[in-house]
């Protein structure tokens, strides 16, 4: 069964702080996670459309991806939902992770 992705307002908010060439990384990162969940949680799926795809744990619920340079996406991860949290960069995860 595929995970389903959701986002909560925090995310969007922290879209804002991005300029545009951030965004677009943002957007491939999901482009990646959709690709990700859609084939069952397959690494090599998600890195046949980008090839330095990562997707770690951090610490239970959370999760991290991203594709290059020090920008990443926040995931809480729920049975089959996960919800996007946080996009930022490396003391921006740190800073959340810290709370």
């Amino acid at each position: 069964m595929p995970l389903s992705l959701y986002y909560y307002t925090s995310f969007d908010r922290s879209l804002n702080g991005l300029d545009y060439e951030q965004k677009k990384i943002v957007q491939r990162i999901l482009l990646a996670l959709e690709t990700y969940y859609n084939s069952n949680c397959d690494l090599s799926a998600a890195r046949k459309f980008e090839t330095r795809f990562f997707y770690k744990k951090l610490r239970k619920p959370y999760y991290e991806a991203g594709i290059e340079g020090k920008l990443r996406v926040i995931i809480e991860r729920d049975k089959a939902d996960c919800i996007l949290v946080l996009a930022g960069n490396h003391d921006q995860i740190r800073k959340f992770l810290n709370k």
